[in-house]
């Protein structure tokens, strides 16, 4: 099985576990604009490929984070025409929070 906190990270601004990246990314001690969610990518299917093996739970929880990341990180990189609907820090690390809160729900409903 290979969860996301088995997930060890060596990024030019960050090293450590994947689960610890997004406590400093919701803690904003590092700006998602300065992490490389590609290098992230790599390194997990890397992971993967070390293993041998693929656990569909643990790649859909992996899945979902990225895609969350990568929907915030894009409204940080991209102008937005509507001022009003930007987000700032706070508000983009709240709705990471609440997306993996989500996630979380379903996943425990369907056990």
């Amino acid at each position: 099985m290979t969860s996301v906190s088995q997930l060890d990270l060596d990024l030019d601004v960050f090293q450590g576990p994947f689960d610890l990246l997004l406590a400093v990314l919701l803690r904003e001690e590092i700006s998602l604009a300065e992490v490389s969610l590609g290098d992230i990518v790599i390194a997990y299917v890397d992971r993967l490929e070390e293993i041998g093996e693929v656990d569909l739970e643990s790649v859909t929880e992996f899945l979902v984070l990225v895609a969350a990341l990568l929907e915030l990180k894009s409204r940080l990189l991209l102008p937005n025409e509507e001022a009003e609907l930007d987000l700032g820090p706070e508000e983009a690390a709240d709705e990471l929070l609440a997306r993996m809160l989500e996630y979380r729900r379903y996943r425990e409903a369907a056990e």
